[in-house]
C-alpha cells in the first residue's frame, strides 16, 4: 500500500462539526456548503487530529471540493507534539502560553482572530489546492483551517477531506544509494510523490470498485450509470431513495416485463400503493357487459389492446405526477398495448369511475339535497365525507 497506513476522513455531519468552529457553513446533501450571505467569507477550523505518536510525519491530504472557477479557498495546516502554543493574547503583553484546543473553542474570541492565529504559529498555507503532500509537517497532533470566498450563485461544496498518515514514500523502495544520499522532503522525494499520488488514486479506485456497485452505498452519479446499464428508463423522475430500491428490484421486474404483475410492481415502487388493474377480458366476461356496453366501453376502452390502471387521487398530486406515472407504466407495459390511467377521485361523478368500497361509501351523509324545482342539472356530485 503506497498511501498512509492510517487515515482520518471527514464526510459526515458529526465529522465536520464535533469539536470544530465554523462560520457561514451548513451541512446539506452529505456535503459542507458555503451559504452565500452578502458575499461574506466562510471559515472552518478543525479539531485536533491525534496520530497517537510524537514526531509523526504526516503523509497526504485530499480534498474533494466542488467550487465555481472564481471561488477561492485558503488552507492552513499546523502540526506539533503538544497542544500548547505561544501567541499574543489581547490584554496581555508579550507572548502567552495557551492550549490551542481551548483557544479555538473559546466563544469569546472572534473567529477571524482564531484564523489569524494559524499565521502566528507558523502554519503552512495553500491556496486552491485539492491534493497536498504534507512531508514537512511533523508532530503528534494536526490542526487545519480553511477560508472560503465565493461571489457566484453556484454553491461551493466540500464533499470530503481525507488525511493520511504516517508518511509513506516510494523513496523507501529505491536502492539504498538514493535513500542514503537524499534527505527527507528533498526534491527527488517530492517529485516521485507526484507519481505516487497517481498510483495511489488508481489503487483506491480499484479497491473501492465493489462499493461503487453497492446500490445502497454508491453516489447518485454512479447510481445513474447503473440505471443506464440496467436500462432503467426515466431515472430522473424517481427520488433517490425510491430509485435505489427500484435498481435492486429491476431484474425481477424485467423478468416479468409486459405482464400485469410487472405493472403492479412498478406502480407500487413509484407511488407507494398497489394499483387496481383491469384488462379487457375482465370487462367482457362480466355478465352485465352486453346490457351496459356503451358505458363500460367509455370507461375501459373498446378494444383488447387497452388496459386500465386505477390509483387513488391522494397518490397523484398534479398533472406532472400523472404524466410521470404514465411514463413509468409505459416502460414495462406490452409494446402494442395502451394504458388508460385513471385517478380515482374521492367524489362521485355519475357516468365516471365510481366503485363501492373503493372511492365511494354508503354513509349517513345528508349534505345532498335535490331541489325538485331545479330543472337545469348538468352534473350531479355526491361527496363521500363521513359523519
Amino acid at each position: 500500500m503506497a498511501s498512509g497506513a492510517v487515515c482520518f476522513v471527514l464526510n459526515r455531519k458529526s465529522d465536520w462539526f464535533d469539536g470544530s468552529v465554523t462560520k457561514n457553513l451548513e451541512f446539506e446533501n452529505e456535503s459542507l456548503v458555503l451559504s452565500n450571505k452578502n458575499g461574506e467569507n466562510g471559515i472552518y477550523i478543525s479539531k485536533a487530529f491525534d496520530s497517537m505518536q510524537n514526531e509523526t510525519v504526516w503523509h497526504r491530504m485530499r480534498l474533494n471540493i466542488s467550487a465555481p472557477s472564481s471561488a477561492v479557498y485558503r488552507l492552513k495546516i499546523y502540526a506539533g507534539d503538544t497542544s500548547e502554543i505561544s501567541i499574543a493574547v489581547p490584554g496581555k503583553s508579550g507572548l502567552s502560553k495557551v492550549d490551542i484546543n481551548e483557544y479555538i473553542n473559546d466563544p469569546s474570541i472572534d473567529i477571524n482572530r482564531k484564523l489569524d492565529m494559524f499565521d502566528d504559529i507558523g502554519a503552512t498555507c495553500y491556496e486552491n489546492f485539492t491534493d497536498i503532500l504534507m512531508y514537512e509537517l511533523k508532530g503528534r497532533y494536526l490542526w487545519f483551517c480553511m477560508e472560503f470566498i465565493n461571489y457566484e450563485e453556484n454553491q461551493l461544496r466540500i464533499n470530503s477531506i481525507k488525511i493520511e498518515l504516517p508518511q509513506v514514500t516510494f523513496m523507501d523502495y529505491l536502492p539504498e544509494y538514493y535513500r542514503k544520499n537524499s534527505e527527507r522532503n528533498s526534491f527527488l522525494e517530492r517529485f516521485i510523490g507526484i507519481y505516487q499520488s497517481i498510483y495511489v488514486d488508481l489503487e483506491d479506485k480499484i479497491d473501492y470498485t465493489p462499493t461503487q456497485f453497492d446500490v445502497d452505498l454508491t453516489n447518485r452519479e454512479f447510481l445513474s450509470w447503473i440505471c443506464e446499464w440496467l436500462s432503467v428508463k426515466d431515472a430522473s423522475i424517481w427520488g433517490e431513495k425510491r430509485l435505489r430500491k427500484l435498481v435492486k428490484e429491476a431484474i425481477k421486474i424485467y423478468k416479468m416485463k409486459g405482464t400485469k404483475r410487472a405493472i403492479a410492481k412498478i406502480v407500487q415502487e413509484y407511488a407507494g400503493i398497489e394499483p387496481i388493474i383491469v384488462e379487457q377480458f375482465d370487462v367482457k366476461n362480466n355478465m352485465y357487459y352486453d346490457i351496459q356496453k356503451d358505458i363500460v366501453e367509455n370507461l375501459f376502452g373498446d378494444n383488447g389492446y387497452i388496459f386500465t390502471v386505477m390509483i387513488p387521487e391522494a397518490y397523484v398530486k398534479d398533472n406532472e405526477s400523472y404524466v410521470e406515472l404514465l411514463r413509468v407504466i409505459n416502460g414495462v407495459k406490452p409494446v402494442d398495448s395502451v394504458c388508460n390511467l385513471v385517478v380515482l377521485s374521492d367524489q362521485i361523478y355519475l357516468g365516471h369511475h365510481c366503485y363501492m368500497g373503493i372511492n365511494s361509501f354508503i354513509t349517513r351523509n345528508e349534505e345532498l339535497i335535490l331541489d325538485k324545482k331545479q330543472k337545469d342539472v348538468n352534473n350531479l356530485i355526491i361527496s363521500n365525507k363521513s359523519v
